[in-house]
């Protein structure tokens, strides 16, 4: 035996360093499947939808007549997404592969979600994994149609800006069908695609009052019935208004009707169909509770498409708890629209009209300073969040928050994964809204914060951008400092992308920028690691021992460790295993004293690796499991995957084919669950070895 104790000392307790570190108690699992559960993104069901009945008969009859893609259009407000949202719940049944929503916020107050962006959302449904996703977004749109080819899936595009904006979305398959909502007729995609419209006008006047007693009951419709019926007029019949009217009339139920409606007069001006929402707007904002009606103005400057509590009480500068309630105030008063517990949106008029009171109502310094605080949030969360995720990374300098900050409390890394993926396009538009206002550092640390998340879940394009946004920020600030850490990222990037000459390139340019010893050390680390996927194994060599150097003067064990391991895989790569396995050895028992368990997975995968080409089988094995809990505790389903691959490979080794068939059967299912190409490497070992038995 080669070794041993290392494996034993990570194993042999209940209590021993794994179970301390990297709190593996049974709360923390990987739901894996071969079969998993229809996708399920719709938002949540209109409650008391009423009317429409005619345009929902004609978007069943189009289904049933095999039409693959309907659009649903109108002007702002008309309640759109409410019919298209409403009859895809009632038609669930029909797609039982499953139900895919993607909100192109194509006419809202900030840019529209890219096709690139909108694409990846689709494929994250299908938990599609980095290493096998394209780069291109023409590829990764062939992907997605690869993925329903001859499913029964239902897609809802809502808010298309135009037809380009959706043709990288269309499925391309007769067994899925397609819903489009826009402001915009779409007549290219009627003409090209053949897709069938529906234009949809204003509800009739005995829909808006069904829409009104919706909200206020039959009753007082019927006691009142001239004045709803003027209240109808006052709204325009637009839905989006009826119901901030229905709203007002319930908040205020000792308020007459008559009284509502000679507001609304009083307010409009009878310009336009828009004046008239206006007025609804107008009426409904200045009744609001003082610290309310604050808050609704300020949430006019949140860039993404939805927010959170402790987001809204960051804006506002207010408590959690108190901010909670007066978003019920504006929930209540049908401003905002709670469609998940803690989740709040608004329709595309009401941010705009939010964003045109504050710039009248709030002083520019505290607009300024709301729009601080919000950075802030979504920063200091993340940076917590990514603590959660990569412990042991090297920190970067951080400002501490504004006061008035509410960053969301994280539990673990469950909970991190699970807001990084919440808040997904908030913390794009965030990064975006740094960028335009000019806040300098947080354009640069944000970046920093999501690195993990992003390349963990195979964002790579997310990954990349804001990558570059950081470097542009750098450049900006001016610090040589700044510039060294987009630049290693975006080196990695480009490495895993296969990208080799731009990742040498980029790690070259952070060699130029004066840095200590540690830093020196972490690049050479990467360029060998690159230098290694190119198989320029001597250069990897060479960079290894200069990264190994470089730590060891630092006086840095942990980046010493990780630098040791580099270089024990470039020497197995030369076939020189003893030695490398000598390297890993030494590196993961250093990462192991400082609780460094992202990295002790892969030397101890490196010492496995190791121990099988020097002929110890059961070593390895004894290793390889090691590295398979860490990988579960990761969530890293597809580094699993290869060690139960390696798990095989050792059994087999041994003569046992019973037992590496199953962990190759394994290892076959969590490729498959996670649609990558490498599933077919395992099946043929599992062929080959069938063949043999």
């Amino acid at each position: 035996m080669v070794d041993g104790d290392l494996s034993n000392t990570l194993t042999g307790s209940p209590t021993g360093p794994v179970v301390q570190a990297g709190s593996i108690t049974g709360d923390v699992h990987l739901h894996l499947s071969t079969t998993p559960p229809p996708i399920s993104q719709l938002p949540p069901a209109i409650p008391g939808f009423v009317g429409r009945a005619a345009e929902l008969a004609v978007l069943t009859a189009q289904l049933d007549r095999g039409t693959p893609i309907t659009c649903v259009t109108g002007s702002a407000g008309i309640g759109k997404t409410a019919l298209a949202v409403h009859w895809a719940h009632r038609s669930r049944d029909r797609f039982p592969d499953g139900q895919l929503y993607v909100d192109l916020r194509g006419f809202g107050p900030d840019d529209p979600l890219s096709p690139a962006a909108a694409v990846r959302a689709l494929l994250d449904a299908f938990q599609v994994s980095r290493e096998t996703l394209p780069v291109t977004v023409d590829a990764q749109a062939a992907l997605f149609r690869g993925l329903v080819q001859d499913k029964r899936v239902l897609v809802l595009l809502d808010n298309a800006r135009d037809a380009d904006h959706v043709r990288p979305l269309l499925p391309g398959s007769p067994t899925c069908a397609v819903l489009i909502t826009s402001r915009d007729r779409l007549p290219s995609l009627v003409a090209r695609e053949q897709a069938r419209p529906i234009v949809l006008d204003l509800p009739s006047r005995a829909e808006s009052r069904d829409i009104l007693a919706a909200h206020i009951g039959a009753d007082r419709v019927h006691d009142e019935s001239r004045a709803v019926d003027e209240l109808v007029e006052r709204c325009a019949r637009l839905p989006i208004a009826l119901a901030i009217a229905g709203a007002r009339a319930v908040t205020e139920p000792h308020l007459p009707l008559d009284d509502l409606a000679t507001e609304l007069a009083e307010l409009a001006t009878g310009d336009s169909e828009h004046t008239d929402i206006r007025a609804v707007f107008t009426a409904s904002h200045r009744v609001l509770p003082p610290d309310a009606a604050r808050l609704f103005r300020l949430l006019g400057a949140h860039p993404g498409p939805d927010i959170g509590t402790h987001a809204a009480a960051s804006l506002a500068g207010t408590p959690p708890e108190q901010t909670r309630a007066r978003l019920a105030t504006l929930v209540r008063s049908s401003l905002l629209t709670e469609y998940a517990a803690g989740r709040f949106r608004t329709h595309d008029l009401l941010r705009e009209y939010a964003a045109e009171r504050a710039r009248d109502e709030e002083p520019p310094a505290e607009r300024t300073a709301a729009v601080e605080r919000l950075l802030d949030h979504y920063l200091h969360t993340a940076r917590a969040g990514e603590r959660l995720l990569y412990p042991s990374r090297f920190p970067i300098p951080f400002d501490p928050p504004a006061p008035g900050v509410a960053p969301v409390p994280l539990a673990d890394r469950v909970a991190a994964l699970a807001w990084f993926t919440t808040e997904h396009t908030n913390l794009l538009a965030a990064l975006d809204l740094a960028r335009r206002h000019g806040f300098t550092g947080h354009a640069w640390r944000l970046p920093w914060t999501m690195s993990s998340y992003f390349g963990w879940r195979g964002h790579w394009r997310d990954w990349e951008t804001t990558q570059e946004v950081a470097r542009e920020a750098a450049v900006r600030h001016g610090a040589p400092e700044w510039k060294v850490v987009p630049l290693r990222v975006l080196g990695r990037i480009h490495t895993l992308n296969h990208r080799h000459q731009a990742a040498i390139d980029a790690f070259t340019a952070a060699l130029r920028i004066p840095t200590d010893a540690e830093g020196r050390a972490h690049t050479h680390h990467l360029i060998s690691f690159a230098y290694l996927r190119m198989r320029r194994l001597d250069d990897a060599l060479r960079h290894a021992r200069r990264a190994v150097d470089l730590a060891r003067d630092a006086e840095q064990p942990v980046r010493e460790a990780r630098a040791r391991l580099q270089l024990g895989r470039a020497l197995s790569a030369l076939g020189n295993h003893r030695e490398g396995l000598a390297q890993c050895r030494r590196a993961a028992r250093v990462l192991l004293d400082h609780d460094d368990m992202l990295h002790l997975a892969g030397a101890m995968s490196g010492v496995g690796k190791s121990l099988l080409e020097l002929g110890d089988p059961g070593s390895a094995i004894r290793h390889f499991e090691v590295v398979a809990l860490l990988n579960r505790e990761f969530g890293d389903v597809w580094s699993l995957a290869w060690t139960l691959c390696r798990i095989g490979d050792a059994h087999a080794a041994l003569g046992d084919l019973s037992a590496a068939q199953r962990s190759w059967t394994e290892a076959d299912g969590l490729m498959t669950d996670i649609h990558h190409s490498d599933a077919e490497q395992i099946r043929l070992r599992i062929a080959t070895s069938r063949e043999g038995g």
